[in-house]
């Protein structure tokens, strides 16, 4: 597997060790629009579609499924909830989470040109 794929993995991977967090906390900031856990999600599946962006522009191929790929696995992950007693499939996660991918990809795209790999 190429270097790229396994910080893909791996990222993957550290998602699915959170799920084993029996009762994360939920904080609310009364300033905040959206809850932490509504940011904590969209950060995770930002970094999923980033890194997964980064080992699919490193072979070369077109970018899309990288969003595509983190926001079905954000569905996964939701799923997984609805079996977990101390847990709960929710839609807003759910949403996070694609909104989180497709915000790592345009942020991908968006610092892309100016990093030396990406050049040539």
């Amino acid at each position: 597997m190429p270097r790229h794929w396994w910080y893909v993995v791996g990222w993957a991977c550290f998602i699915q060790l959170l799920l084993l967090w029996p009762a994360p906390p939920r904080l609310q900031a009364a300033w905040m629009p959206f809850s932490v856990d509504t940011l904590a999600h969209a950060a995770l599946f930002a970094g999923q579609a980033a890194l997964a962006a980064r080992a699919l522009r490193a072979e070369r191929r077109a970018l899309w499924p990288a969003a595509v790929g983190a926001a079905l696995f954000g569905a996964v992950t939701e799923l997984q909830q609805h079996f977990m007693p101390s847990r709960s499939m929710e839609l807003g996660d759910l949403l996070a989470d694609v909104a989180g991918a497709l915000i790592g990809l345009a942020a991908f795209v968006a610092l892309a040109p100016r990093r030396r790999e990406f050049h040539g």
